[in-house]
């Protein structure tokens, strides 16, 4: 070593620091593709995320996430940047291989997941249920031939596992079959007993039923139910809750105003079955919900977003239906209006706080009745003057 002008100790001290540098660069690796996803292979991968952070940094909307090791250091987008544009070029051309060989595993990983869930949705199919499946983190490392360390999160019907497994894929195959046959039989009781609570309400409000049919015309796949009014209950699951707390962690609260708004996800799963709620647990809860806002506020307003499988060619967004609907006591009973194509357009394209005009949400369609339509611009990229025809309602 003495050969070369290095001491032992200084050898030491030089090849710790090439593996610091190593690991603080594979974090950078993990951050940026966590931010980037996958990147073209054809392209240098360094710049694909300079160009990736610059645009992310110049938008305002992005929040950027710091990332703290630990050791205490933290880390972020501009750090990044900062290094991509000023290291060495032994330093970038090393950054350049970690980049490669973390998108290396990543696409292993979600081939995979691919595997998994192909799998997965092939037996639900056999079972004949519904049975929402999502791997939410998944990660290993295999140490032997065709068998591994898996560490994952995935929601399973209305529950969510964090585990370990060792074996192969298909041996992790077969647990997920597993759980989803004893899960299968706690989403047929949460759809019984959703079918018993939609009964009880209904016989409770007279003119619910018509509602729930009035709206369920429109479920397809997907929808969102955006329900407003002065005071709304809160499901089961939110009591106790502080209403920031709900807010801060995006679970379907807001308020504009003296107004609350909360959102359901509405699911199709059957031909004459729609359950309302993102978690099968919150099934059964909607129409006791339901019937509690209105109770409170007495008037509601209802936004229904139906999610179409049409791609507008302009956007290329999925096309989306608006629909606008009043609910209010009446009569020992529920009635509802329905809002006009126009009403909701003049609604979409105001701004709540100046008045003034705003362009419309691109690749929808204002629903109202009668099979009143008014599209959103980008949906006449062809025909701009019917476009224009459209928004001033003509």
């Amino acid at each position: 070593m003495g050969d070369r002008g290095y001491s032992s100790s200084g050898y030491r001290r030089m090849m710790k620091e090439i593996r610091r540098l190593k690991e603080r660069l594979r974090g950078y690796a993990k951050y940026v593709l966590d931010l980037l996803g996958d990147l073209d292979d054809s392209r240098d991968l360094v710049e694909q995320v300079r160009e990736g952070l610059e645009k992310m940094v110049d938008e305002e909307s992005h929040v950027l996430p710091e990332v703290i090791t630990l050791a205490g250091e933290s880390y972020g987008a501009k750090e990044i940047l900062e290094f991509i544009r000023g290291a060495p070029a032994t330093q970038i051309e090393m950054f350049r291989e970690i980049l490669r060989k973390e998108l290396s595993r990543r696409r292993s990983l979600w081939r995979d997941i691919e595997r998994i869930e192909k799998a997965v949705e092939g037996y639900v199919k056999e079972l004949g249920v519904y049975m929402p499946f999502e791997i939410l983190k998944y990660d290993r490392f295999c140490f032997r031939d065709g068998e591994c360390h898996y560490m994952f999160k995935v929601e399973v019907g209305s529950r969510r596992y964090l585990d370990e497994f060792e074996g192969t894929l298909e041996d992790l195959i077969e647990l997920f079959k597993e759980v989803v046959a004893i899960e299968a039989e706690n989403i047929s009781r949460l759809i019984s007993k959703a079918r018993r609570e939609r009964s009880r309400v209904a016989r409770e409000l007279r003119g619910f039923e018509d509602l729930m049919r009035e709206i369920e015309r429109y479920v397809y796949d997907n929808a969102i139910l955006a329900i407003s009014g002065d005071k709304l209950a809160r499901p089961g699951s939110w009591r106790g809750m502080p209403d920031e707390v709900i807010e801060g962690l995006n679970m379907g609260l807001k308020k504009a105003g003296k107004i609350e708004i909360v959102n359901w996800d509405a699911t199709r799963i059957g031909k004459d079955l729609v359950v309302y709620g993102a978690n099968p647990g919150l099934w059964p809860e909607f129409y006791p919900w339901f019937r509690d806002s209105l109770s409170k506020s007495r008037v509601i307003t209802i936004l229904l977003r139906s999610f179409k499988k049409e791609i507008d060619e302009a956007s290329g967004l999925p096309i989306k239906e608006i629909r606008g609907y009043i609910v209010y006591f009446e009569d020992n009973g529920i009635r509802y209006y329905q809002l006009s194509a126009k009403e909701l357009l003049e609604a979409y394209t105001k701004d709540p706080e100046t008045g003034e005009r705003i362009e419309p949400e691109p690749a929808v369609i204002f629903c109202g009745p009668n099979n009143e339509m008014i599209y959103s611009v980008t949906s006449y990229k062809e025909d701009p003057n019917k476009a224009d025809r459209a928004i001033s309602g003509h």
